[in-house]
């Protein structure tokens, strides 16, 4: 095993302190600004959906610009809601999003939230 001496200490500490002054600075993306600078998301008020009370300032990083949250009426579902053009993203529980492909509803599944 390689002894280490002071220089390669002191060489090595410098670098590595050069490298957190000098860094690039931090982008949040990796790609360009997004091609539609607007977003409908549904208003809920329900703690199962705590994730989107942070979901603006994070959209906005990303390029985002105008993010509106939809009040839905009570009886409709957020994949219907998303395939009649009122909604652009939605989150809700698999079986809702089974029910809704099950009716014909067009729509991609991102990842699922919790069971219930």
């Amino acid at each position: 095993m390689e002894r280490q001496s002071r220089r390669r200490f002191l060489a090595t500490s410098s670098l590595a302190c050069s490298a957190v002054l000098l860094r690039a600075p931090r982008t949040l993306a990796a790609e360009g600004p997004p091609e539609t600078s607007s977003v409908r998301l549904p208003k809920e008020q329900s703690i199962c959906v705590a994730p989107q009370d942070v979901l603006d300032d994070l959209l906005r990083a990303e390029g985002f610009t105008d993010i509106r949250h939809v009040a839905l009426a009570p009886e409709t579902f957020v994949p219907d809601a998303i395939a009649q053009g009122m909604l652009d993203f939605g989150m809700n529980f698999a079986t809702v999003q089974i029910a809704g492909i099950d009716r014909g509803v067009e729509m991609k599944v991102l990842a699922g939230v919790h069971v219930g």
